[in-house]
């Protein structure tokens, strides 16, 4: 369902930067707790601690810095949502990847809007936990204007189309312009996120992203939507006004 992996190959962590990474995992089940923990060590991640529950977790961040805090959604002997704010309130620069199964596309966006990054879906693998702190650490955040939206629907679409266009002019330079053309797969790149951030935060599914992107392009073929666009328009309809006078003249 939740697949971060559209910019993954554009992104990337050095050695130096996994060895300087601190990561607690905070999951209550021991299994996934050892697991997890393997696996963040078997990727490179210098520091790795762990705990149960989420009151220990915060215990654990009193005591030591953590550049990274994977931690199950599900409340144990505290509300997740308190945790996450409690968490950013003592350091809003540590990067909270929420975990959990089969999440509901509400809950993970509500998650985002307190200042989680990413989030990671069980059972994970080495590679989807990879991609999850590489993405959490590296990858552009979900823009304000999503989640702050009254709309989220119409804010998604918006940037998707914007970021297609972008996409589109680069497109036509790479065929003149040899730095256009290094540009390219980082723009597509960015396009296929974005249009992957839409179909899976989308309210209402696939229907609701499909009904809010109808709406853009109706509002888009109205007239241009950029301040130069709409000069013109208001030029090439004056030009046009004057060119009818002269012929009744």
């Amino acid at each position: 369902m939740f697949d971060n992996s559209s910019n993954y190959e554009y992104l990337g962590m050095s050695p130096v930067e996994r060895n300087r990474t601190c990561v607690l995992v905070v999951e209550p089940d021991a299994i996934d707790r050892n697991n997890l923990r393997s696996a963040l060590k078997s990727l490179g991640f210098g520091g790795v601690s762990d705990v149960a529950n989420h009151l220990s977790a915060l215990e654990k961040v009193g005591q030591r810095r953590f550049t990274h805090i994977i931690f199950d959604c599900k409340s144990t002997n505290m509300p997740v949502r308190e945790f996450l704010q409690k968490i950013l309130e003592g350091g809003s620069q540590t990067i909270c990847i929420p975990a959990s199964f089969e999440p509901s596309v509400d809950d993970v966006f509500d998650l985002l809007i307190l200042g989680a990054k990413g989030y990671l879906v069980k059972p994970f693998t080495a590679d989807s936990l990879d991609i999850a702190i590489v993405n959490a650490t590296k990858g552009e955040p979900i823009a304000d204007v999503v989640l702050n939206a009254k709309d989220r629907n119409e804010a998604l679409v918006a940037i998707m189309m914007q970021s297609l266009d972008t996409t589109a002019v680069i497109f036509r330079q790479a065929q003149q312009f040899e730095t256009a053309k290094r540009e390219l797969p980082r723009a597509m790149s960015k396009f296929r996120h974005s249009a992957e951030l839409a179909k899976t935060f989308a309210k209402g599914g696939e229907e609701g992203l499909l009904g809010a992107l109808e709406k853009f392009c109706i509002e888009r073929s109205k007239g241009p939507a950029t301040k130069l666009g709409r000069l013109r328009k208001r030029l090439r309809t004056q030009r046009e006004i004057d060119e009818e006078d002269e012929a009744e003249a």
